[in-house]
């Protein structure tokens, strides 16, 4: 199985480890690194790691930072001119992986192929990158009355891949480019099922996660995250979206927090007033 990993870089120091433990991988496979539109230095290092030739990376220059969803879909698009047949392995560029990360998921991949031909999505293990201790095993689950993740199944909760792995084969759809950042992931586990596609995982390997690698350059990240919330909402489950509201707002005043309550307020009346 031939596999391109997506990579979205957008100002940070994580990316260029993570491209060095993809260089150690037992199967090698090419790197198609987008730049978001990064306005520090940081991109000056990674091309110079690419030109080591150590690794395979082909780097695109977006002309501006429109997301986390539209930079993978960049990377898709070139994949998809440029290596139809190949699968895709959307990476985050804070994570890193052990040495034979690859060649366990794409086996575990094959072995799935040669039993079933229902078309699948696959994520692996998520591990913290301090702690070394397992978050989850690559499928989370929105609880459908709150909004918030839950790493286990329960009553009006749906399940969806953590963005920050999923191998896609070539004929995978896009993701939504109305999401900016947070809720992409989930909305897309929706859009995969849509297709027909079931979300599977693997335990045969696992990934390390930083979390937040460019996510700390934002400072309207509760606004940002609101809006995508409120924008999950209306596309999937439109009934729900006054409860979650409130929800959120009491969650939120019971911990004294009023200017998340405020940002609550302010990103569902925007949400709705843009209909």
């Amino acid at each position: 199985m031939n596999v391109n990993i997506c990579i979205v870089h957008y100002n940070s120091t994580d990316t260029i480890h993570c491209l060095e433990s993809l260089a150690s991988q037992t199967v090698k496979s090419n790197v198609i690194l987008v730049n978001n539109a990064s306005t520090d230095s940081s991109m000056e290092r990674i091309r110079a790691y690419a030109r080591s030739g150590e690794l395979t990376v082909q780097i695109i220059d977006a002309p501006s930072n429109k997301g986390f969803a539209a930079g993978n879909n960049i990377a898709l698009r070139w994949a998809r001119t440029h290596t139809p047949k190949a699968w895709n392995l959307l990476l985050n560029n804070d994570t890193l992986v052990p040495p034979d990360f690859v060649e366990k998921l794409t086996q575990a991949a094959e072995e799935i192929r040669g039993t079933s031909a229902t078309p699948f999505a696959m994520s692996a293990a998520e591990y913290d990158f301090s702690q070394l201790h397992k978050r989850h095993c690559g499928i989370q689950f929105i609880s459908i009355p709150t909004g918030l993740s839950c790493s286990s199944p329960g009553l009006l909760r749906t399940p969806y891949l953590c963005g920050a792995c999923i191998l896609i084969d070539p004929d995978s759809p896009e993701l939504d480019e109305d999401f900016f950042l947070y809720y992409e992931d989930a909305d897309y586990s929706k859009q995969l099922q849509q297709a027909g596609y079931r979300l599977l995982t693997t335990d045969k390997t696992r990934y390390f996660h930083k979390m937040g690698g460019s996510t700390t350059q934002n400072p309207n990240l509760v606004s940002i995250q609101m809006q995508s919330m409120w924008r999950y909402y209306r596309k999937h489950y439109p009934h729900w979206t006054l409860f979650v509201k409130w929800f959120r707002k009491a969650e939120n005043i019971l911990r004294g927090r009023m200017e998340i309550v405020r940002t609550i307020d302010q990103t569902y009346i925007q949400a709705h007033e843009n209909k």
